[in-house]
């Protein structure tokens, strides 16, 4: 039954979220739709409950969780035209303890001003697929004051000076005396760097030149938000297609722009500090903040399988919420002799269940026991654990990939792609 579904690999359809920061062509383009004319930022594949997936059986739709149950990831597509927001995910602790106390305070579960939706932490990783900026950790503290007096710009160099008297949590004071600044002073601030980026020549030091082209680019999306002054605490990096930024908890972050593949445990709960228009609150971030410099979490990916016709890669993570590991296929047939009589094995070992998007060309997945479900760019299925499977051994599964084309392949954590 080539093409159609099978009984542990389902056809799965994601949900487009249009926030404004979003791009307008990228997303559709890749499932091969028509723009709708909204900005789509997010492409959400997994059973949160915000936005959940559907599968298709017997030509009928229904939610993925009454398949799959809940996963313990949310794999997405994102694609940022304008910066997301300056912010910080708890640990796991301090999202049950917020959690309870919003609870038994009467905090209504869906007010703009609840700071802790669900118990649980939202460790992320992002993959570039295409050259992807962000900001991530507090950046060394020396470098982050060369950046601030090279712009001279006094009311700033003022306000970054606690990082010279206190290195180590300097970044915390910084971040309060900008954030509860009044509204006014903060625009003058704001408008007081921009003028001074603009007059930053081509021939300034890397890190200067940089800060200038991030001040522009953040006074265009968010203008005379105090973020862009809060922004030059963090480290700056230009991902290139294949490395990935891990964001674990408590780590001060935003994305600036690029298209990526992202994972995370499946939470709601961010903490924002600037360059948004939801609510932001500076003490409870300054709470949770690690304000401690670091330098930016990039990861460069593994190979943990090169044979031939298939690569497959992944990403090291310290937690066990989710695996992500890619899988690019070069046209051939599944443990089968070529005419110098190589063998091509082309079979992948997940633990399900598990999420698969192809994000270019066209890949035949196949499963023990089960038929063959093709798959095109922009296309997802899921694949079921198997019935009555019970531990990490029986739940995990061997797939076969063949074609030609790229997958992403989530799983829970604990067992990595092989």
């Amino acid at each position: 039954m080539t093409g159609g579904q099978s009984a542990g690999i389902l056809r799965l359809f994601g949900r487009v979220r249009d926030y404004d920061w979003g791009s307008p062509t990228a997303i559709y383009d890749l499932l091969g739709e028509d723009p709708s004319g909204r900005p789509a930022a997010e492409l959400w594949l997994g059973t949160h409950p915000s936005a959940p997936s559907e599968i298709e059986t017997g030509g009928r739709r229904r939610p993925a969780e009454a398949a799959v149950g809940r996963l313990p990831f949310l794999l997405k597509v994102l694609a940022a035209d304008k910066a997301l927001s300056l912010q910080v995910h708890p640990d796991r602790a301090q999202a049950q303890a917020g959690f309870d106390g919003e609870e038994r305070a009467g905090v209504p579960p869906q007010a703009p001003h609840r700071r802790y939706r669900d118990r649980n932490h939202k460790p992320e990783l992002i993959v570039a697929l295409t050259p992807f900026r962000a900001l991530a950790g507090i950046r060394d503290p020396q470098r982050t004051l060369r950046v601030v007096q090279s712009l001279g710009h006094p009311p700033l160099t003022a306000a970054f000076e606690p990082l010279r008297e206190d290195p180590s949590v300097g970044a915390a004071t910084v971040l309060r005396t900008l954030l509860t600044m009044p509204a006014h002073q903060a625009r003058g601030l704001v408008d007081g760097i921009v003028k001074a980026a603009g007059m930053i020549g081509p021939r300034a030091e890397p890190d200067v030149a940089a800060a200038a082209d991030l001040v522009g680019q953040l006074a265009v999306a968010h203008p005379g938000d105090v973020g862009i002054a809060a922004a030059l605490l963090l480290n700056d990096v230009l991902l290139q297609p294949g490395e990935a930024l891990f964001q674990p908890a408590r780590l001060l972050h935003a994305y600036v722009h690029g298209v990526g593949i992202e994972i995370m445990a499946t939470s709601d709960n961010v903490l924002r500090g600037g360059l948004t228009s939801k609510h932001v609150d500076v003490n409870e971030l300054l709470r949770v903040l690690d304000p401690t410099p670091t330098r930016a979490p990039v990861l460069a990916p593994r190979t943990v399988r090169g044979a031939a016709g298939i690569t497959v890669r992944t990403w090291d993570v310290p937690v066990d919420d989710f695996v992500l590991a890619e899988a690019v296929c070069d046209e051939t047939m599944p443990n089968r002799a070529d005419p110098r009589g190589n063998v091509h094995d082309s079979s992948v070992t997940v633990r399900r269940p598990a999420v698969l998007l192809v994000t270019d060309g066209t890949v035949m997945v196949e499963g023990v026991g089960v038929c063959a479900t093709r798959l095109r760019r922009g296309q997802a299925a899921v694949v079921a654990p198997a019935p009555g499977a019970q531990g990490v051994s029986e739940a995990e599964g061997v797939l076969t990939l063949r074609g030609r084309g790229r997958v992403f392949l989530a799983s829970p954590g604990s067992c990595a792609p092989s």
